[in-house]
């Protein structure tokens, strides 16, 4: 995996959950039926809650290229934040994997699974690889 590509996927990652984040903070309703989701609490400020946590997620992303410009300092900047980010991920993925099983939640809620699901194994990967390059 070279630098570069990590900066791209962190970069794109970052935003999503950013972007996810503040719409579910200041627009939770309609951001959850964009995702076709439309059972949900009846206070808002649980769902703002949750957009508080997804956009800390995402900014946690851009933190490798504030805190350096150094190309090894960065990289493994990018491998510390794509493990604590791929165990957040892996966790609910996990979490809401289960609440769907259990009839918790309505389908929609899929999205987040796969998608978190995905990129956090996808992240394990990438750095188990990066690390065996690397040693």
């Amino acid at each position: 995996m070279q630098v570069n590509f990590a900066s791209y996927y962190s970069i794109a990652a970052g935003l999503c959950d950013a972007a996810t984040g503040i719409l579910l903070l200041f627009a939770p309703s309609f951001t959850l039926s964009l995702m076709g989701i439309d059972r949900f609490p009846s206070e808002p400020v649980y769902l703002q809650y949750i957009g508080a946590f997804v956009l800390s997620v995402g900014v946690s992303y851009f933190l490798p290229f504030l805190l350096t410009q150094d190309a090894k300092e960065r990289r493994l900047a990018i491998e510390i934040v794509w493990s604590a980010t791929a165990i957040v991920r892996l966790v609910v993925a996990s979490f809401v994997t289960l609440q769907l099983l259990r009839g918790n939640l309505v389908g929609g809620w899929s999205l987040v699974a796969c998608t978190d699901g995905l990129l956090g194994v996808l992240q394990v990967v990438l750095v188990n690889h990066w690390r065996k390059k690397n040693a």
